[in-house]
């Protein structure tokens, strides 16, 4: 292999940890979620680091001592479970409004049109975060 395609190769396996990581960085902001409580302790460093450095400084690739690797083999695993966790969050729906349901009365219904699922805040804090700290957190 010529160092021109390592190089390359180098480049584009740092961006996609950086990609990885800033995705996965926001929606843990999004849900409140701690790093800590998602990453293994062998790559919670990388995250730090792929968050607060772009994939290039001045053209040129910022490598660092650590498994590279390991740290993108996590991401995905991550990022596969966010993705498949969309089921748990449509199954956790069902059984908030099923709950809901059950709770009221035949009058709250007909003279309250409101429902819980009208209300982001309600839907965030009653089912999409749960799911997702049940989902992304290790134990």
């Amino acid at each position: 292999m010529d160092k021109k395609l390592f190089i390359n190769q180098v480049d584009n396996f740092y961006f996609l940890a950086w990609s990885l990581t800033k995705s996965i960085s926001s929606l843990l902001d999004q849900t409140g979620i701690p790093a800590h409580r998602v990453f293994s302790a062998s790559v919670i460093d990388q995250f730090f680091f792929f968050l607060n450095s772009p994939p290039k400084n001045e053209g040129k690739i910022i490598l660092i001592k650590e498994d590279v690797s390991a740290y993108i083999d996590e991401l995905i695993v991550l990022n596969t479970k966010i993705i498949s966790s969309v089921d748990d969050v449509v199954i956790k729906s069902l059984a908030v409004d099923n709950q809901e349901n059950k709770r009221s009365g035949i009058f709250p219904k007909i003279f309250n049109s409101h429902k819980w699922s009208d209300c982001a805040s309600m839907r965030f804090n009653r089912v999409i975060c749960p799911v997702y700290e049940e989902v992304l957190c290790k134990n």
